[in-house]
């Protein structure tokens, strides 16, 4: 193979991989709600805890499919929960079996957190999505604690 061909063959793999980190839309014709989160150490480093998420514009009560993906590697695959909950937040260490990412010490990781609300047949009711970024946890214990992470404002979806 010569390089030239090479070297177009790996351009249209990298495109192709750039392309899956894109932000998802969610499904067609399903109401958007707002998801709201942030990670701080307590939420990383297989501490077990996993972050809380608001859910703005949500039915309230009801069981919620998440999917968490770093949108900062190559390939990640996806780790995805389902969770019932009595308000329309999802609580801090709600996700059973959620392990948190642990960035190095100079990496900055992308989150990728999407949510759908479920009826009672498992059908997609409402779909939102949000981003959070994570640093190393030696970094972020370092910041003043105005500075830490936290739960950003309320959006609308």
């Amino acid at each position: 193979m010569r390089l030239g061909t090479l070297r177009k063959a790996l351009c249209a793999v990298l495109l192709l991989a750039a392309g899956c980190a894109t932000a998802v839309p969610g499904p067609a014709g399903v109401p958007r709600m707002g998801v709201r989160s942030f990670l701080d150490v307590r939420h990383m480093c297989a501490l077990g805890v996993s972050p809380p998420i608001a859910l703005d514009g949500a039915a309230g009560p009801g069981r919620y499919r998440v999917r968490m993906t770093n949108t900062s590697v190559l390939y990640a695959p996806p780790s995805d929960y389902e969770v019932a909950v009595d308000g329309a937040e999802i609580p801090e260490g709600a996700l059973e079996g959620y392990r948190g990412i642990c960035p190095g010490e100079t990496q900055l990781f992308s989150i990728r957190i999407e949510v759908a609300a479920l009826d009672a047949q498992g059908r997609t009711t409402a779909y939102g999505t949000t981003n959070v970024n994570a640093y190393s946890t030696t970094r972020t214990l370092r910041l003043p604690p105005d500075q830490r992470p936290r739960m950003p404002a309320r959006q609308s979806p």
